[in-house]
């Protein structure tokens, strides 16, 4: 890895190998698209597919495996748990954690694939030390409030986290600016389709231009409902996707775009 300052965090250090925890949004194609202006080389870059991401995020996966080839000659990793999110709610009936107030499935779908990979990756290696760089930006450092800086994952490696955004002082303006400057698509928020920390307006738009995957997601719902004592919907509770559609059809359209769950998506990227 090229030397470079070292980051008030203290995270980033020589000699320490460098993964990028990649969310197929924003804020983590601005990272990379940040150490391509800086000179900082990755070691690892990879990306935790729930099996229900949006279709504009698979498409810009793809034109970033492209890039992180062409800039750095490394194969951007996709994991994947054993069971998609999807696979996860048809067969239990219920909806993602987020719409019952917790985070677990981002813990599921997303951390723990890349953990595993990154456990093996580095005792292939004889790797003991790696920071993993997160994408949150400036506007958002809060969300790192209380995170470690460190963790043992197993009694040989331990992972440290840095936030090159924050560090950097990037707003989502810069990191729009920095992926424009590299000539890639801007590739917009990333989340599930289904998520439950889903706008009711990004709700009709996935309607509008996406209605299998609308479908699918009242689908969920709907058998979410069969076991629930009270309304639980996507949207949290006594939120329903179906009823904001029905709501929609009906024309009575006020607050559309307010936020419905309080609770952000630990995985948002962007």
């Amino acid at each position: 890895m090229n030397k470079i300052e070292e980051p008030r965090f203290g995270a980033l250090r020589l000699n320490v190998k460098l993964a990028v925890s990649f969310g197929g949004g924003t804020n983590s194609s601005a990272i990379l698209c940040g150490f391509r202006e800086r000179g900082i080389v990755p070691d690892l870059v990879i990306f935790a597919d729930t099996g229900a991401e949006n279709p504009r995020t698979y498409l810009h996966v793809e034109i970033m495996k492209e890039k992180v080839k062409e800039w750095w000659s490394l194969e951007l990793i996709v994991v994947q748990a054993k069971q998609t999110i999807i696979e996860h709610c048809d067969k239990t009936s219920m909806l993602p954690s987020l719409a019952y107030g917790r985070r677990s499935c981002s813990q599921k779908f997303k951390h723990e694939p890349m953990e595993k990979y990154i456990k093996a990756w580095a005792k292939e290696r004889g790797i003991t030390e790696i920071t993993k760089c997160i994408g949150y930006d400036a506007g958002e450092a809060y969300r790192s409030n209380g995170k470690p800086t460190e963790k043992k994952l197993n009694k040989r490696l331990t992972e440290f986290y840095w936030y090159p955004l924050v560090e950097w002082g990037w707003l989502r303006a810069e990191c729009i600016e920095a992926i424009g400057r590299q000539a890639i698509p801007q590739p917009g928020k990333s989340a599930c389709y289904f998520c439950p920390a889903s706008k009711r307006s990004e709700v009709l738009t996935l309607g509008k231009n996406y209605p299998a995957l609308l479908a699918k997601s009242l689908e969920i719902e709907a058998n979410a409902q069969k076991r629930h004592r009270e309304k639980i919907g996507l949207g949290g509770r006594r939120n329903l996707w179906a009823d904001w559609i029905k709501m929609d059809e009906a024309q009575a359209k006020l607050f559309w775009d307010i936020e419905p769950h309080e609770i952000p998506c630990d995985c948002l990227d962007g």
